[in-house]
Parts: C-alpha cells; sequence; structure tokens
C-alpha cells in the first residue's frame, strides 16, 4: 500500500514559475543518461579487456554478462514494490549509491566470479532499477502528455551513446580499463547524488498539484477518477499485459546481442574496430528520431499498430547486417538499430501507466522488467556462441529473425484491456 498520499510542502516546487513536472523530467532524463556505465554499449567497449585479462573466450564473456543481466532482473520486483511503498524520491539516492558502488567495483575485479558479480550490480542498479525508479516518477507526473514527455526523456539513451562508448575508449587508452571503470563510478555519485536528493519528488497530488499541471476546470475530473489503476494481478489476466511484454521482451534481447557484438559485427564484414565505435554515434542520432517520433505518435496512434512495425523494422536490422560491406551500409544499420531502441524506450516506458494506471505502476513495471531486462541476457550469448563455434554471426541471427516477425502479427489481434472483462473469483 501506498506511503505517500499526504499533502507536503516543498519551498523548490512552489517557488518554480511553471509546472513543477518539467523539471522530473529533466531531472529524471539526466538519471537515465548517468546509468550509462551500466548500458549494453558502454559493456561491450570493454569486451576485449575482459577476455584478454581473464583468458576467456568471446562467448563466456557473453555468458556471464547474459547470466549477470538475468540475475539483475529477477531482482527488479523488489526495486517496483520499494518505489510503491517509499516514492522515487527516496528510492533514486539508494539506487544512485548502489549503482556507482557496482561500477567501480568492476574495476577491481580478479576472476569470472567477482566479474559476474560486478556486472550483475551494475545492469540490476542500473540499466533496471535506476531506469524503473526515473520512469516511476515522471509517470506519476504526466498523464495526458505521457507519450510527448517519454520521448524527450529517451533522448537520454541518445545522449549516452554519444557520450559512453567514445568515452569508456578514451578512458581505456588513459587510465587502463581498471581504472576507467572507478572513473564512472566516480562521476555518477559526483553527478546524480545531488540531482536525485534535490530535484526528484513524488506524485504531484502530494503538494497540492495535478498530473500535467491541469487544473479541475481544465479536466473536468479530479486526479483520482482521471485514469482507471489496475493492480499487477488484475493487468496479468489481460492479453495485452503478455503480448507486450513478449513483444518488448524480444526486442531488447536481440538488440542487446547486436550492439552487445556490434564491433566484432563490423570486423567480420570488413570493417574496422574505429569504424564500430563512430556507428554508435549514428544510433544515437536515430535513436532521438525514434524517442521523439514515437512519443508523438503513441499519443495519437493505437499502440499495437506502432509496436508491430517497430518489430518488422527489427527484422529487417537482422538481415541488412549479414549483408553489410561498407561503412555507409554499415551506418545504415546502426541507424535503424537506433530507430528501434528509441521506439522501444518510449512504448516500454508509456504503455504501462496508459493501459493500467499509476497507482501500481512500480509493482506492474518491476514484474514486466524481470522479462524485457531479464532478456537482454539472452541476447548476446547466441551471438558469441554462433562467432566461437560456426566462425559466423549467420545461424544465430537467422534464428532471431523467426521472433518479431511471429510476435508483429500477432499484435494486430490483441485489444485494450478493459476491467469488465476480468474475471472474478
Amino acid at each position: 500500500m501506498s506511503t505517500y498520499t499526504s499533502t507536503k510542502s516543498s519551498r523548490l516546487v512552489q517557488s518554480i514559475p511553471f509546472f513543477y513536472g518539467w523539471v522530473i523530467l529533466a531531472a529524471g532524463t539526466i538519471g537515465v543518461i548517468i546509468m550509462g556505465p551500466s548500458q549494453t554499449f558502454t559493456v561491450g567497449v570493454f569486451i576485449d579487456s575482459f577476455i584478454r585479462e581473464f583468458g576467456i573466450s568471446r562467448a563466456s564473456v557473453s555468458l556471464i554478462y547474459g547470466l549477470a543481466t538475468m540475475g539483475g532482473s529477477l531482482l527488479l520486483p523488489v526495486t517496483g514494490r520499494l518505489v510503491d511503498r517509499y516514492g522515487a524520491s527516496r528510492m533514486i539516492i539508494v539506487v544512485t549509491l548502489g549503482l556507482g558502488l557496482a561500477t567501480a567495483s568492476i574495476g577491481l575485479t580478479q576472476g569470472v566470479i567477482t566479474l559476474f558479480l560486478g556486472l550483475l550490480a551494475v545492469r540490476y542498479f542500473g540499466f533496471g532499477s535506476m531506469q524503473l525508479v526515473v520512469n516511476n516518477a515522471i509517470a506519476q507526473w504526466f498523464i495526458r502528455r505521457r507519450g510527448m514527455v517519454m520521448g524527450i526523456a529517451g533522448l537520454s539513451l541518445a545522449a549516452g551513446l554519444f557520450i559512453y562508448p567514445v568515452l569508456a575508449e578514451f578512458l581505456i587508452n588513459r587510465f587502463a580499463w581498471r581504472g576507467a571503470w572507478f572513473v564512472l563510478g566516480l562521476s555518477i555519485w559526483l553527478i546524480m547524488l545531488p540531482v536525485g536528493w534535490i530535484f526528484i519528488k513524488d506524485k504531484p497530488e502530494q503538494y497540492g498539484l495535478h498530473p500535467d499541471g491541469d487544473t479541475d476546470v481544465l479536466t473536468g475530473l479530479s486526479p483520482q477518477v482521471s485514469e482507471e489503476n489496475w493492480t499487477l494481478a488484475e493487468a496479468r489476466q489481460t492479453g495485452a499485459f503478455w503480448i507486450f511484454a513478449a513483444a518488448l521482451s524480444v526486442m531488447t534481447m536481440i538488440m542487446a546481442g547486436l550492439v552487445f557484438h556490434q564491433i566484432s559485427l563490423f570486423e567480420v564484414r570488413g570493417l574496422g574496430r574505429e569504424t564500430g565505435v563512430m556507428a554508435f554515434n549514428i544510433m544515437a542520432i536515430t535513436s532521438i528520431i525514434g524517442n521523439l517520433g514515437m512519443g508523438w505518435l503513441l499519443d495519437r496512434y493505437s499502440a499495437r499498430l506502432l509496436l508491430s512495425g517497430v518489430l518488422f523494422l527489427l527484422a529487417a536490422t537482422l538481415v541488412l547486417v549479414q549483408v553489410i560491406t561498407t561503412p555507409l551500409q554499415g551506418f545504415i544499420f546502426t541507424g535503424m538499430v537506433g530507430l528501434v531502441s528509441g521506439s522501444f524506450r518510449v512504448i516500454d516506458s508509456v504503455v504501462w501507466a496508459k493501459y493500467y494506471g499509476r497507482l501500481h505502476l512500480g509493482s506492474i513495471k518491476g514484474a514486466t522488467m524481470i522479462g524485457v531486462i531479464g532478456a537482454t541476457s539472452l541476447g548476446p550469448y547466441p551471438l558469441g556462441f554462433s562467432y566461437d563455434y560456426f566462425g559466423s554471426y549467420g545461424p544465430a541471427l537467422n534464428s532471431f529473425l523467426v521472433l518479431p516477425l511471429l510476435i508483429a502479427i500477432v499484435t494486430f489481434f490483441i485489444k485494450r484491456p478493459e476491467k469488465q472483462n476480468l474475471r472474478h473469483n
């Protein structure tokens, strides 16, 4: 049961001359950027360092990363329940402290076990918990504009893509790979602790405000009845819950594999490491288009049709990556991945609150992120195994191709959930 329903006072909230939700959006966007060291596109830059340091194969690194991601995802329902109970304003501090410590700890790893534990903590506190807490905070402050706002927040992914692969490469060259992790961990604390402590606030109703900055005169409704709220148990009874969870999980699984091995995927097609690193910038640019475009579209069109279109685009990327021979073709491939990635983030951020309300959003997101985050653990290993044992990424890429095509077709038949259709025991 939520414990943050009473009215509070805040000089900061009251002193802002515009709706405070925009401050939440800015602070949350910084939070998602700062979780960059936990992202696959950053960890992927360190793969060769792990292989050389610990004498393990590419498939083994992929397996360690996958198991760490899966382990972190299994803990996310705990984070979700804690967010519902204590609010994002408290949890952002806990998560930031954990992420900074976990990131720095990777620099101390001495073998595969400690590497696994470090990556598990980084994935849990960063890509899992930080994302969950930030998205929950933003979703509490917006309803009508949620698609547009999450599209703007999704620009953080583009910023992370611009910053972290290049930054990680620079830090490795400057401080070696262990020193790079120390610097990244320290930067998380220096930036996000003050931002989270000062600016992240819980529900607008606590401060006498309404979502979107609306008033009763504008909406004609009180905040309490402006949306339909579902419990996790109720949401699980709907087909849309499972189809969207499956679709988003497949998308993140495939994207994780492509991004984790991107540099190697370029090298086997005759393109160099520098081109592979540079291509992350192209991915960042197109992810902006995906973020803003999908945010705008979700406020106007059916989520299921949009999801289906993104799944077909993902299938096309799996075909293209197997035939690229020039840097331009490689940049087109990463551009398509960026479009999918940007669109995915907004859909995942919007659809759960849009379909199931805000009251139990932490619990619902915590449950769905087991699949969404856990699925990233399944993407890198098949590609690593395929390369080590078949000398080609082709078998794994072709196997992946079936999944988005199948789910894209199924999404045409799902309907928006309605509470009157629930089974009552």
